[in-house]
């Protein structure tokens, strides 16, 4: 089983550090060269000095980034920037985010899970991942011995146990509670009372947690902590920290779960093979004309596909909503049929496109850039796609089976720097 456990964290000292909102940065794969050095001079302390290292050029190799990393990493602990608990807690994390004119709020748990081979069936991933991301992922740990960002993890809490514990700990004072210039508010909670803390720990026993980010992360920790195992049969106490990894776990009915729609673009396909593309999605789906700018598209995409299999499919010529039809599902699909992205990337484009498909296949976020180039002919057709139900994610992945890349964005990221879990000793 994954064992879910506290652990004494490392936090930033807000005496030293300033507004704790300051501090924070995003995973360190939405981070490009600008919000890299934005972050940097928002606050010299900023956690994206230990992401991307110190004083160093943006091209350099991320194994001298990582170095000076783990000199920083050292000498703010000395200095007391970052402070280690005295006792091994639970650390319960509200975010705020304004979504849609709305403020969204979710709730989550920061806590060490141990490490399960997927085998196990008790941590279940969505996606396949790259060995050069995994391999970057493990150099950072291998210098700084820590996890600085949590893995974000989804589970089932469906008698809402965890949920009434969680309300118990936010009647209490955070530890902080801070808002950016972009009105994202984080406050955090300690969990140290014992029996509050054994409580979460037994809710997790065989529960299975799905991984909904991080799947580079957690696998660079898989890699991180078999090397250790290499070293000394010692290695594989259970209580040893380096046979863990740091997750934010967040329940499926939390209403500030959200997922985003994951779009598809395609360029670059021989004419040839684009016509009979277009030839098979006229097979597999129902198609009828969309117009309006891309907000009005995705607003349709959004609410014809609550109950409807469909995607709309933009290209210089027009947009068209292209819903599947029930005749054309292959009984052998099974619960991937409920993925557009799926029927879309293994039942239309690799048969034609084979091998080469992701290099002909990129992902957007901004449905509007996304549609404003199809519609210009910069780019040869645009797939808007709705959110995946979390109910089809559930069902798929607690089913052994993955998704295509991309296929979903659970927004916003989560923050890095809340608490930095260390690798070395026991828990």
């Amino acid at each position: 089983m994954a064992e879910v456990s506290p652990f004494r964290g490392w936090r930033f000292n807000p005496g030293l550090v300033g507004d704790m909102a300051s501090v924070l940065c995003p995973p360190y794969d939405m981070i490009d060269e600008a919000t890299q050095e934005e972050l940097k001079r928002q606050n010299k302390y900023n956690v994206i000095h230990l992401e991307a290292g110190e004083g160093l050029d943006w091209n350099t190799s991320a194994k001298e980034q990582y170095t000076a990393a783990s000199n920083l990493f050292d000498q703010w602990r000395k200095e007391e920037v970052l402070r280690q608990d005295e006792e091994p807690c639970y650390y319960l994390m509200r975010h705020s985010f304004p979504l849609g004119g709305k403020t969204m709020v979710r709730i989550g748990l920061i806590a060490s899970v141990g490490l399960e081979d997927y085998k196990t069936r008790q941590i279940l991933p969505h996606e396949f991942t790259q060995a050069p991301a995994i391999q970057d992922r493990v150099w950072l740990m291998e210098s700084l011995s820590a996890n600085i960002s949590p893995i974000m993890s989804i589970f089932r809490d469906t008698e809402s146990v965890l949920s009434q514990v969680f309300k118990q700990v936010m009647t209490g004072t955070p530890e902080f509670d801070a808002t950016d210039d972009s009105d994202n508010g984080t406050a955090l909670w300690r969990i140290s009372d014992s029996g509050l803390q054994r409580q979460v720990s037994e809710f997790f026993v065989n529960r299975p947690i799905y991984l909904a980010d991080g799947h580079h992360r957690y696998e660079a920790a898989r890699q991180y902590q078999l090397d250790r195992h290499r070293e000394s049969e010692d290695a594989k106490a259970p209580n040893l920290a380096h046979n863990h990894v740091m997750m934010t776990l967040i329940a499926f009915d939390d209403p500030g779960l959200v997922v985003l729609g994951y779009h598809r673009t395609l360029n670059d396909v021989p004419d040839d093979k684009l016509a009979r593309i277009k030839a098979k999605l006229n097979e597999l789906f129902d198609s009828s004309p969309l117009s309006g700018n891309s907000d009005a598209l995705i607003e349709q995409v959004d609410e014809q596909g609550v109950n409807k299999r469909l995607l709309a499919s933009v290209d210089i010529d027009g947009a068209k909503m292209l819903t599947l039809k029930e005749s054309a599902v292959d009984p052998t699909w099974g619960a991937l049929a409920s993925s557009e992205a799926w029927v879309l990337e293994e039942q239309v484009l690799r048969p034609e496109l084979g091998d080469t498909t992701l290099n002909h296949l990129d992902f957007m976020h901004d449905h509007g850039e996304a549609v404003e180039q199809a519609r210009k002919g910069e780019l040869q057709m645009t797939f808007l796609l709705k959110p995946f139900p979390l109910d089809a994610f559930e069902s798929i992945v607690g089913g052994g089976q993955r998704l295509p890349r991309k296929s979903t964005f659970f927004f916003p990221k989560l923050p890095t720097g809340l608490v930095i879990n260390r690798l070395e000793g026991e828990l």
